[in-house]
């Protein structure tokens, strides 16, 4: 049966990392994941069906018979692996700790150092997308919406959370502080990008380290 992935579509769990079936179904996962390699090397609209397919080592009618178009596949691609990145590395684990500074510094060192599974110097892969679709595809842009959304919302219960705990200081706004973070996190990526210099990103995360410091008690 077809996808046709609704514009508020939320984002999924993770993919299984061990490449077992996401949703009972390996050529469905194959395609996905290399529409998402392909996208991340070449944009969305560079990318190319003729490539994905032979990557996935499956046939056009395979294709068809799980995606109604790239539009289609673009989005499970872009809900499947960015999507899951950004709950996996930041909503779940916002979601359980009392002390969200600590928690956002062991984050952002994880992109510092590169242990997030992709080339910082190519840049973020949904920052990336973002560019390229949130401004010429509603579907796109309102699923960017709705993650950024997310994403926000979590760093703010989290820093609300601390407050409560004593782990953050009291009279903060944690819904600009939420906003500069993610902010300045995707600024960084996009400077790594630019300068192909992946010091860029320690340097800054050092100036964001005190930054967090800053908002202790």
């Amino acid at each position: 049966m077809q996808e046709k992935i609704p514009s508020n579509a939320s984002f999924p769990l993770n993919p299984d990392k061990d490449g077992r079936q996401i949703r009972g179904d390996r050529t469905r996962q194959a395609l996905v994941e290399s529409a998402f390699e392909e996208i991340y090397m070449h944009g969305f609209r560079a990318a190319s069906l003729n490539d994905i397919i032979k990557k996935a080592g499956c046939t056009k009618g395979s294709l068809y018979h799980h995606f109604a178009d790239k539009h289609a596949l673009g989005l499970a691609a872009t809900a499947e692996f960015m999507g899951a990145h950004i709950k996996e590395l930041w909503i779940d684990p916002l979601a359980e700790t009392a002390d969200p500074l600590t928690s956002i510094r062991t984050i952002i060192g994880h992109y510092a150092f590169g242990d997030v599974g992709h080339d910082p110097r190519l840049g973020c892969p949904f920052q990336n997308l973002t560019q390229e679709m949130a401004g010429i595809d509603e579907d796109f842009q309102n699923y960017f919406k709705n993650l950024f959304e997310a994403w926000r919302d979590a760093l703010v219960d989290a820093l609300k959370r601390g407050e409560r705990n004593g782990t953050v200081r009291k009279g903060i706004d944690a819904e600009s502080v939420a906003t500069l973070i993610i902010a300045s996190h995707q600024g960084v990526a996009s400077m790594i990008k630019a300068t192909q210099d992946e010091g860029v990103g320690h340097t800054a995360t050092s100036a964001f380290f005190d930054y967090l410091d800053s908002l202790r008690p």
